[in-house]
């Protein structure tokens, strides 16, 4: 990954563009949840998709030439409840599932064992490190220990604990805002379903160069799906600061921007 310091800056997108969906015949949009579409707030329940943003999804859904999926760490069922949009795809769990709006659903296989190895990593959990506001959410094919409600004297000590124990645990440790994600080991990302998704959708690589791709998400597990569409997408990262490392081709200072970001997808779309 590059960092952007020197190279980029916050929501210089327009020109980008609008150049890149000029004559646009296609166009597919992938969009993470937390800290994309709505805001990254104290508990995952807490994160409700704005009024605004949520018109606007409804909007492009109905365009007969956007096609639009939500790829998000939450599972399905949750993301597709938080954004109540029926006719879109939702995966959930960084890719390890997907749900199509005709009810078909993909699950990426797991190691038999897992089941119990996620039984035995939360017992752990509890046992040490849930304690001063940091709780375990678990998501089924994946799980996340959360910690911003921790006092802030207690996080380092805490998330080491907590790291050191998925680790041993044998699991995939991925750092998210004010907490860890803790996911099975199996070669499969957002970018792996990222590519699932427009293959099932347009073909079997047929969507590169002809279907114009707009991917943002805010996490450093969006960064699979940066990498993934790499060349065959213009790609967005919502950050803190300038100086984040992304593969991403521009910076996006809030959730706000992503919502200008999709006006002006529905703007050139109906060009």
């Amino acid at each position: 990954m590059e960092s952007c310091g020197n190279r980029r800056s916050f929501d210089d997108f327009e020109d980008h563009l609008t150049q890149y969906l000029k004559d646009a015949k296609q166009i597919a949009l992938l969009l993470d949840y937390d800290g994309t579409l709505s805001p990254i707030v104290a508990h995952p329940d807490l994160a409700t998709i704005p009024l605004e943003t949520k018109a606007l999804l409804e909007d492009l859904s109905a365009v007969p030439n956007i096609f639009l999926a939500i790829i998000s760490g939450r599972n399905t069922d949750n993301v597709k409840q938080m954004v109540g949009i029926d006719n879109i795809v939702y995966a959930g769990n960084h890719g390890l599932e997907v749900i199509y709006p005709d009810g078909t659903k993909y699950v990426h296989q797991l190691p038999t064992e897992f089941s119990n190895q996620v039984k035995q990593l939360i017992a752990n959990l509890e046992q040490s490190v849930v304690r001063d506001g940091a709780w375990i959410e678990n998501k089924g094919a994946s799980l996340t220990f959360h910690f911003r409600a921790t006092p802030e004297e207690k996080r380092t000590e805490i998330e080491n604990t907590a790291r050191q124990i998925i680790e041993k645990a044998g699991f995939k440790v991925g750092n998210a805002h004010m907490a860890l994600e803790a996911r099975p080991k199996v070669e499969w990302n957002k970018g792996s379903v990222a590519l699932l998704i427009l293959d099932r959708h347009f073909g079997a690589n047929k969507w590169k160069g002809n279907v114009k791709v707009i991917f943002a998400g805010d996490d450093t597990t969006d960064e699979d799906a940066m990498l993934a569409l790499k060349g065959n997408a213009a790609t967005f990262r919502i950050a803190p600061t300038v100086d984040v490392k992304t593969h991403a081709e521009k910076l996006l200072s809030s959730t706000q921007a992503v919502v200008t970001v999709l006006k002006l997808v529905k703007k050139l779309a109906k060009k």
